[in-house]
């Protein structure tokens, strides 16, 4: 099964015991996915079935009302679900309890007086956890931790949108606001606010598979910076060693290995029978005393002896 799924799947089956946990959930479902009709009955409409107990459980258990639920098959066959107060008294005492009204466009938005008092309400009636529990149950989606990291929820609006960044960031999560394809959509891309943000909305099982994930892809990038490091470190100590080995043919020639200093006849004599060491392995394998400063530094006297000779062939 895909990831994202699995998570939704494990998020149905929790449904909160205390009173403001429900209805903070419930605010998130109507939020993003409530409608009002011209006869006054609240709906919220899903499209994924699993949702449909979450739902009905809510109403049921926040506000004591029965909803009835409605299956309409799309003509691509699928099929699209209505959970709804019927009753008009019932569904405006429910939207004032969840402190919605609704602006000129006909979006659900906090009222006034929800905003005025909103950090009292946020202590005693309002669930940050529950809240972003039922948003990412109503527009979430999780990519296969598998192939990338992200997170995101589809709003059905930019004022939606900001809502939700709004409580993210009060929960102490660092979410984005983009607008592709016509829709507004909060994202997280980062490995550890997405493991952080799934374990904060209730996640477990499906946890255990992406700290799995994550410690893996962690691994396999170390080693492959690794890998990287030493094969570049490989690839210079190759070219300068041709280099050197370059300059050594022409010293040979030129000068002859009886007329030059012992030092730097000792270098010349172990970098021919170790034509790709290091300078530390040349150092080592020299030993008496000889630091890789040392090499180093007679190595560079080779070639300038050997560049002086070539100066003089070219101006020759």
């Amino acid at each position: 099964m895909y990831f994202s799924p699995l998570v939704k799947q494990e998020l149905a089956r929790i449904i909160p015991s205390k009173d403001y946990e429900q209805k903070s959930e419930l605010l998130a479902f109507t939020v993003m996915n409530g409608r009002i009709d011209s006869q006054g009955a609240l709906s919220i409409i899903l499209d994924n079935p699993a949702m449909i107990k979450v739902v009905y459980f809510l109403v049921k258990r926040a506000f004591q009302y029965e909803a009835k639920i409605d299956i309409i098959r799309k003509n691509n066959k699928r099929k699209i679900y209505y959970i709804t107060v019927n009753d008009t008294e019932k569904s405006i005492s429910i939207l004032e309890q969840l402190g919605l009204t609704r602006n000129d466009r006909g979006d659900f938005v906090r009222s006034d007086t929800i905003r005025e008092k909103e950090d009292s309400i946020r202590e005693k009636h309002f669930c940050d956890k529950s809240f972003l529990r039922g948003a990412f149950l109503a527009g979430g989606f999780v990519n296969d931790p598998e192939r990338m990291y992200h997170l995101e929820i589809a709003c059905p609006s930019k004022e939606i949108a900001q809502i939700i960044k709004g409580v993210l960031h009060h929960s102490s999560f660092s979410a984005k606001i983009s607008f592709w394809q016509k829709e507004w959509t909060v994202y997280i891309k980062k490995s550890e606010q997405i493991f952080e943000f799934l374990r904060f909305i209730g996640v477990q099982r499906a946890l255990l598979n992406l700290q799995d994930i994550i410690a893996r892809k962690d691994l396999l990038n170390t080693v492959n910076r690794l890998v990287n490091c030493e094969t570049a470190n490989l690839d210079k100590t190759i070219v300068s060693a041709s280099r050197q080995l370059f300059y050594i043919d022409i010293i040979i020639k030129k000068v002859g290995l009886e007329n030059l200093s012992p030092g730097i006849r000792e270098v010349i004599k172990v970098r021919l029978k170790h034509p790709y060491a290091s300078i530390q392995e040349l150092a080592d394998t020299l030993g008496g005393g000889v630091t890789k400063s040392g090499v180093y530094h007679r190595l560079k006297r080779i070639e300038q002896i050997a560049e002086g000779y070539l100066a003089a062939d070219e101006a020759y």
